[in-house]
């Protein structure tokens, strides 16, 4: 039983990882369209960026699988007191988790870009997906 488990989560790990990774690619995408980046710029920030939003990911996720956890009763505005305390801490740590990433990857995309390149990524790289959308 354990085997077939195990079997099972090693079949679906790569489906489950190209979904976000689907997400960065047309993100990454966007970025290089918006900033007219050429080819051999784009092959050297590549990676760093998928790294980057890797990153960012699970440091926002911090706050977000707390928030997931208890979304019926957030919704329905029954959250305890205990609960809004843990949420607001999980919050604060995922914001500052976040900072720490985008200072970091400012660093390693400063090597490669100049700093108005690297204020664009960062930009571009925030946009939603609905102004992704419209500016297509």
């Amino acid at each position: 039983m354990k085997k077939t488990l195990a079997l099972l989560a090693v079949a679906l790990m790569p489906m489950l990882l190209s979904a976000q990774t689907d997400k960065d690619r047309e993100r990454f995408a966007y970025v290089c369209s918006q900033m007219e980046l050429p080819k051999e710029l784009k092959s050297k920030v590549q990676p760093i960026f998928y790294s980057y939003m890797k990153e960012l990911h699970a440091a926002k996720d911090i706050y977000n699988d707390l928030k997931d956890k208890w979304l019926t009763p957030i919704h329905k505005k029954k959250i305890t007191a205990e609960q809004a305390k843990t949420l607001n801490a999980a919050r604060w740590r995922s914001d500052e988790e976040v900072l720490k990433v985008r200072r970091a990857y400012t660093q390693k995309f400063s090597a490669i870009l100049t700093p108005q390149q690297v204020f664009y990524l960062f930009t571009y790289a925030n946009d939603s997906k609905s102004k992704r959308n419209s500016k297509k």
